[in-house]
Order: structure tokens, then C-alpha cells, then sequence
């Protein structure tokens, strides 16, 4: 595997179970059983695999209730008839319907309706493109729906344990697959790029375990965990480990999990969901050019006319207002293809921009941000067990801006309560309940 990874030691098990499953042709490769004594597997460092990172922004608590779902079998067979009439099945990763799966679809369609519909319609948007990006790099395109129950596909979303991005990933993991994090940069907030890490990640997974449910998995437990529960459980059927409960509970639900997401996902209009295609791709056509290190996008955007929350929205990396600081002096950044002869036309003049003081520029762009926040405010409900430090941490922002933009001079909250925040603040996921932030963690 050209080096990524040190081969890890899986128990080869056939494992067998009356489900009902469309599983494409050619789906697995042949398991392999690979040399390595168990000791060494815990001990191994592997890449980007010992952080922890907690439970999907926006999403309700992991499937605590829904045990008590009724009506488990209908849902199954309404499912098993939307799976039959579908024309785009996934090429590689089987839609296997089972009681776990079904009780997700009940959350994506019934209990979460609304979160579900934000999802789908923030997703309508980038689908074409994270697909694409996915296909270019040799990994399926359905892993599209990975990223919806990761973040919602909110490029600011941020995890209580601080993963970050459309794919939630923690610092480490990003940086070991490429994206700059730092004080200037955060790539996990560029889509574009982070796309492009997952799918190199989930590559790496998969030709590990030779399985896209253990691949799975693993993206949301780490490779050791994983491999620990193969050798617990004497099976490499996820299933099967998740009823011997050798995996985390969350993992348990995160393959279940990603399957209802695709089911709903794949046919929205099948469950009673309206999505209105985007009266324009504004994430279709895109380039890069290169322009000073350090220097405004309010200064760029004056200089080409490109309007600013256009440079802003395509370069969500660089959130300090203004492009980092790096040797060489010249840094590249994204822009729609239309216009990047505004950008070559005024290319001596956009060499002349004087590159900001860091300090400056810092509180420059803090105060242009609070300046901005009526401008996109959404909404987080209080929910029973909530309060305003736990909602803070989980929407990425202080305290002290929660309570401002509020208007609120104590800390008292009560369930039901309507809470304003500013989506480009910081995580801008809308945690429409964060309790699953602040209890839910795991380990990638």
C-alpha cells in the first residue's frame, strides 16, 4: 500500500446472516489474513488513528431511543421496495437493510425530519462535485453520504473534540494526509481539498480491511480499535461484531447509520422530501491563482471586483481575512472560473498590495466578523439538558459572543428557546441538538 500504513492483523472469518441485502457484484475483494503478531498491532502507530473526535453537529442522540421505534418491520419492507425500484445503485458498497438500519431511516424521515431536509438541501449543492472529487481519487462516489451524517456538509461544523470540516477531521489525521492547519489555515474547511484527504484516507481503509463496512468503521473508530474487535469477536462481519458489541456503541450505529442516509439520500422523494434544484451551481467551474501572502481579501476583492463573500466562501480555509503568511510569498486560493481573468488583468496591481501586519489583521478581521453577523444568523433550540456553555463549545463559538448576540446578561436558558448564531462565527453546524456533541466521542 505504497507505504501508508504497516499491514495490520485480521482474523479471516466467514460470517453468515438471513439479511436482506443488494450487494453489486464484485463488491469485496478477496479477504487477506496478514502477518503481524497481535502485540505489535497494539502497539503500531498508525496514521492519524489516536485522537478522539465526537459525534456528528446537528445530529440528536446516538439512537438512545430508538430501540423503542415502532413498526420496525414495515419500515424494513417499505425500504426493500424503494431499494427495488432504484436505478443507481452504489457500485461497490452494499445497501444491506436490517432492524439497525431501519431504525435510522425512522430518524432521518420521522423523528429528525427537518434536520434531514436542511441536510439533503445543503448537499444538493456540493453532490456533483464531492462526487466527482470521490470517483477521481479510485474510491465510490456514495461515500458522498459519509460526509452527511459527518457534518451536514457545513464546511465550518466543529466536533466538541475538534474535528473539523465536511468530514470531521481531527488536526493530526488532516495533517498526515495533507491539509495545512495552523494559525492562518485550516483545510479541513476548504471541501475541496478535505474531499480529497478523506478520500486518500478511505482508500487507505479499505485496502487495510479489504471491506467498506470495516473501512467504515474504522473512519469513525480508528484502525486499531477495529482491528481489537475483529480479534475479540473471531469474525470480520460487521454485523456480527456490532450484536457481539465489540465495537463502540457509536460505531455500532455508524454503519447503520451511513446506509440510511444513502437509502433517504438516493430517494428523497420516495419519503416525502422536496428538493428544489439549485437555481444555480455556484461550486460548478473553479481555479486557482496565485496572489500575495498576507494580504486582505477585502484588499483583493477591491482591486478585481470580485465581490469579498465570493472570496470568502470559496477559501474558507483562510479565516483570518487574509491569505497566510508563507515563504516564497505567494499563495494560492481558489476562485469561480469566471473570475480569474479579473484576477490576470489586474495582476500588477494585486502585486502591489501591501501584506498586513498579523496582529493587525487578526483583530482587523474579528471585528469585521462580529460586524457581519446579522447577516446569517441560524438557530439552535434549547433542548432539555442543555446549557449555554455546553451549546457554545458545541456551535464553536465563546460564551461570551452566544450571550451577546442573544442579548442575554445571565446564563439561564430553558428547553425551547430560540438561540440566534452566525454561521461563518466559527463551526457553523446547526447543532439542533448538541447533546450528542457533549456526550458522544470516538476515537480516529
Amino acid at each position: 500500500m505504497a507505504g501508508r500504513f504497516a499491514f495490520l492483523l485480521v482474523f479471516v472469518l466467514s460470517g453468515c446472516a438471513g439479511r436482506l441485502t443488494r450487494n453489486p457484484a464484485g463488491v469485496q475483494p478477496p479477504y487477506q489474513q496478514l502477518a503481524m503478531d497481535a502485540a505489535q498491532v497494539e502497539n503500531r502507530e498508525l496514521v492519524g488513528s489516536s485522537e478522539d473526535v465526537s459525534a456528528t453537529p446537528e445530529a440528536p442522540p446516538e439512537a438512545e431511543n430508538l430501540e423503542k421505534v415502532d413498526k420496525i418491520d414495515q419500515i424494513v419492507g417499505e425500504a426493500a421496495k424503494v431499494l427495488a425500484d432504484m436505478d443507481d445503485m452504489p457500485e461497490h458498497i452494499p445497501l444491506e437493510l436490517n432492524r439497525n438500519v431501519a431504525k435510522w431511516i425512522h430518524f432521518f424521515t420521522v423523528r429528525e425530519r427537518g434536520l434531514t431536509q436542511r441536510y439533503l438541501e445543503r448537499g444538493a449543492e456540493l453532490k456533483p462535485h464531492i462526487e466527482q472529487i470521490l470517483r477521481d481519487n479510485d474510491v465510490p462516489a456514495e461515500l458522498f453520504y459519509l460526509a452527511m451524517i459527518e457534518s451536514g456538509f457545513v464546511p465550518y461544523a466543529r466536533s466538541r473534540a475538534k474535528a473539523v470540516g465536511v468530514w470531521q477531521f481531527m488536526k493530526g489525521t488532516g495533517m498526515n494526509y495533507g491539509l495545512a492547519v495552523d494559525g492562518y489555515q485550516d483545510e479541513r474547511r476548504n471541501w475541496i481539498k478535505s474531499t480529497e484527504a478523506a478520500a486518500a484516507y478511505l482508500k487507505d481503509l479499505n485496502n487495510i480491511f479489504q471491506n467498506w463496512y470495516l473501512a467504515l468503521a474504522a473512519y469513525n473508530a480508528g484502525e486499531h480499535r477495529i482491528v481489537r474487535s475483529i480479534m475479540r469477536g473471531k469474525t470480520r462481519d460487521f454485523w456480527i461484531l456490532a450484536e457481539r458489541k465489540t465495537l463502540p456503541r457509536e460505531t455500532m450505529n455508524y454503519v447503520p447509520k451511513f446506509i440510511a442516509a444513502q437509502i433517504v439520500g438516493r430517494n428523497p422523494e420516495k419519503y416525502g422530501f422536496t428538493i428544489d434544484k439549485p437555481a444555480e451551481d455556484k461550486w460548478g467551474s473553479y481555479t486557482t491563482v496565485s496572489v500575495p501572502s498576507g494580504v486582505r481579501f477585502q484588499d483583493l476583492a477591491k482591486v478585481t471586483g470580485v465581490p469579498l463573500e465570493t472570496l470568502r466562501q470559496w477559501n474558507q480555509d483562510m479565516h483570518r481575512g487574509f491569505t497566510p503568511p508563507v515563504k516564497g510569498g505567494l499563495v494560492d486560493i481558489y476562485v469561480p472560473q469566471a473570475a480569474f481573468n479579473a484576477f490576470e488583468d489586474n495582476r500588477v496591481a494585486i502585486s502591489r498590495l501591501k501584506p498586513m501586519n498579523v496582529a493587525r489583521a487578526a483583530r482587523t478581521f474579528a471585528s469585521e466578523r462580529v460586524a457581519r453577523a446579522g447577516e446569517g444568523y441560524e438557530i439552535y433550540v434549547v433542548r432539555r439538558g442543555d446549557n449555554l456553555d455546553s451549546i457554545s463549545r458545541a456551535l464553536g463559538i465563546s460564551l461570551r459572543t452566544l450571550k451577546k448576540i442573544n442579548g442575554l446578561r445571565k446564563s439561564r436558558i430553558h428547553p425551547g428557546q430560540r438561540l440566534k448564531y452566525f454561521v461563518g462565527a466559527s463551526a457553523s453546524a446547526k447543532r439542533a441538538s448538541n447533546r450528542s456533541v457533549a456526550s458522544s466521542a470516538r476515537r480516529r
